[in-house]
């Protein structure tokens, strides 16, 4: 049988191009393979923590790869974020953040060291959760019409405690002093758990928190909860309307977001944000029992959530006079 040099090269040539393509195939096995990391910017335990847990147990589940989480705490959550911005935009990098470090943040810090829109690529919102107004035994007011008409006697010196200036409840019981024209004073806390122990005792006539940081006190009759500053009514309480009901029109969704490094391929970002929206309706019950209410949303529609909310509070934070800190 004759020999044919140029088959036999052809051939093999063939040979190295499978071989090639098989160490190819391995490589994008292996990438899709390499764990899935969300950063939370808060300690483990508080709700942003336990939300990135419950979301890292189902998106792997759905993109059936695996997912952990990273706390990288400080700052209000913008060590964080700056760490995301500067990560590979390869969808092995994503961070879940509540909405203050992207929409009030660059509107109250000179020095912010990112931009929330141009340094982030949108996968879609996870969750909402209530902003809640409440009073105890300093006024003992059983509605907001009855807090507002304590506050406006000049005998009484109204006070709001907040988790700290500069937060979204301390901007939040401004719009409340302004839309209602009431004098009230902000008190900043070291977080919200101080602020409540202080209304509980009587020590300050309103606090501005989370719901979840009152709701089982409100429960147990220690203190009421007044309104919400959500565009619904809480499902978690009965009773409680919300600002905007009572003639207060002051409207805000508080809510954790899910974004990767800006320039991620919009292939990637379409399969996590499917993956997103597939998991989070199963995480329901999970998220009710911190306060939380499951409201998967698409990439575009977290984007125009970031823009509203952010023209919110350039308007609010310049009717404040509040100064930029560094």
């Amino acid at each position: 049988m004759p020999h044919h040099p140029h088959l036999h090269r052809r051939h093999m040539l063939g040979l190295g191009a499978a071989a090639s393509l098989t160490a190819f195939s391995s490589l994008v096995r292996a990438e899709s393979g390499s764990p899935l990391k969300i950063m939370v910017g808060f300690a483990p335990g508080g709700s942003a923590d336990q939300t990135a847990r419950l979301l890292a147990s189902a998106l792997q589940a759905e993109l059936k790869r695996p997912v952990i989480v990273e706390n990288r705490t400080g700052a209000g959550g913008r060590i964080m974020v700056a760490a995301v911005k500067d990560a590979k935009p390869d969808g092995n990098t994503l961070m879940l953040v509540p909405h203050g470090p992207m929409t009030l943040f660059s509107h109250i810090y000179r020095k912010l060291g990112y931009d929330p829109v141009r340094d982030f690529t949108p996968i879609g919102r996870i969750c909402n959760f209530d902003y809640a107004f409440s009073t105890g035994p300093a006024t003992g007011a059983k509605s907001l019409d009855e807090f507002l008409r304590w506050a406006r006697n000049p005998a009484n010196k109204p006070s709001f405690g907040s988790p700290g200036t500069g937060t979204i409840p301390h901007f939040l019981g401004q719009a409340l002093a302004t839309r209602a024209q009431l004098p009230l004073v902000n008190v900043p806390y070291r977080g919200a758990a101080p602020s409540v122990v202080d209304l509980i005792g009587g020590a300050i006539s309103l606090v501005v928190t989370p719901l979840a940081d009152v709701i089982e006190h409100h429960k147990a009759g220690k203190i009421r909860v007044l309104a919400t500053a959500g565009s619904q009514p809480t499902d978690m309480l009965d009773g409680v309307p919300t600002l905007k009901d009572q003639g207060i029109d002051v409207v805000l969704d508080g809510w954790y977001g899910l974004y990767a490094p800006a320039a991620l391929p919009a292939d990637i970002q379409q399969q996590i944000s499917g993956g997103v929206q597939a998991a989070v309706p199963g995480m329901a019950d999970a998220l009710a029992r911190t306060g939380l209410v499951a409201a998967a949303s698409t990439p575009p529609a977290l984007a125009q959530m970031q823009q509203t909310e952010s023209a919110f509070w350039a308007q609010w934070v310049k009717a404040t006079g509040f100064k930029p800190e560094d």
